[in-house]
């Protein structure tokens, strides 16, 4: 609501200036001709997906840029507008991956506000159409994805919580000095939509 109302300021509809009511939630304008125009923030649903394979043994996980080289995690991306949820998981998955799924295994697990700055993601499952299909990644996306076995993923979920802040390459370096972590992959960490994603999956 911050973000929304610092900029927000001005009637879309008249110009005229914006007042905020019912606790900040609600914008109203101030013109003068007694018919005021009300606005609500905008929301930008995004969807994220974790695609595995038609027989369930491998997931599709990826690193985005902005990720460290050991943090994979599950696909994500805005709801383009006509389009359903089912309809953008498979566009997003063929764009980032160039991997089909069956839009028929499309299934909803949970959501999650993310206020950066007005989404909220809507957590998906999905199979593919062709067991484990080959991968090719958009690098203006994407900087790697890979098919993971169960038992990776579930190592490397047993090590994201014995780890903690795993964002933070410090916290990973300073484990591998110590000769305390010698894997190569940590996935995200609990409280987040993506690692829901995961733990579904692996349970």
């Amino acid at each position: 609501y911050v973000n929304w109302q610092n900029t927000h300021r001005f009637c879309c509809a008249c110009g005229s200036p914006l007042t905020f009511i019912h606790g900040g939630t609600c914008a109203k304008c101030m013109n003068s001709d007694g018919k005021p125009h009300l606005h609500w923030p905008r929301q930008d649903p995004s969807i994220i997906t974790l695609v595995t394979n038609s027989s369930s043994t491998h997931a599709l996980l990826a690193r985005s840029p902005r990720h460290p080289s050991y943090l994979y995690t599950a696909l994500a991306g805005f709801v383009e507008a006509g389009e359903t949820f089912e309809k953008a998981v498979g566009r997003e998955v063929h764009e980032e991956v160039g991997v089909t799924i069956d839009l028929q295994s499309v299934d909803y697990i949970a959501s999650q506000a993310w206020p950066f700055p007005r989404s909220c993601m809507i957590g998906m499952t999905a199979r593919t159409l062709d067991g484990l299909a080959p991968i090719s990644i958009d690098p203006n996306e994407i900087v790697d994805a890979q098919w993971f076995e169960k038992e990776v993923v579930y190592r490397a979920a047993r090590d994201t919580d014995e780890m903690g802040a795993v964002m933070d390459p410090r916290v990973v370096e300073e484990k591998q000095a110590k000769g305390e972590w010698n894997g190569k992959l940590l996935v995200p960490s609990k409280g987040v939509l993506a690692r829901t994603l995961v733990d579904h999956w692996l349970e």
